[in-house]
Formats: structure tokens, sequence, C-alpha cells
């Protein structure tokens, strides 16, 4: 395995302990953006591990999902400007 997926690897990684915190200020803080950041995560993680090849997803979805990651994680920002 070559640096550059060990290193895509690792970003995954730490994707996927973003998207636990963020459940948990979702589920414990009760904060409704939590959910739209750990959506984001969890859909960049899919999007990754699918153009990486780890995972199967046909290449207009994984756009698709990548739309929606974004969409989430403006949502994520509208709410957190608005809890201020």
């Amino acid at each position: 395995m070559n640096s550059a997926v060990l290193i895509e690897l690792l970003s995954v990684l730490i994707e996927v302990i973003i998207v636990a915190g963020a459940v948990f200020i979702a589920v414990k803080k009760k904060k409704l953006y939590g959910w739209a950041i750990a959506a984001t995560f969890a859909l960049y993680v899919c999007f990754i591990l699918s153009r990486m090849g780890f995972i199967r997803i046909n290449a207009r979805i994984n756009g698709f999902m990548f739309l929606v990651a974004n969409i989430a994680m403006l949502i994520a920002v509208w709410l957190m400007i608005k809890n201020k």
C-alpha cells in the first residue's frame, strides 16, 4: 500500500471519529446541527471509500452523495449561526 492510500485511509478514520463526535453533539447536547455534521462526514466516508474502490457505488450516486453532503454541511452552518 502506497503512502497516498495510507493518507486517505487515515483521513477516513478521522472522518469516522468526527461522525461519532457529531452524533454525541446531536444526542447528548441536543443540537440539531450535530446530525447534519454527522451526515456530511458519513457521506464523505462513503464517497472516499467508493472512489478508492473499497465499496461499489455508481458514479452518478457518488456525485449526488457529495452534493448532499455539502448541502448537509450548509444546513449545519446555518443551524449553528441561527443557534447563537
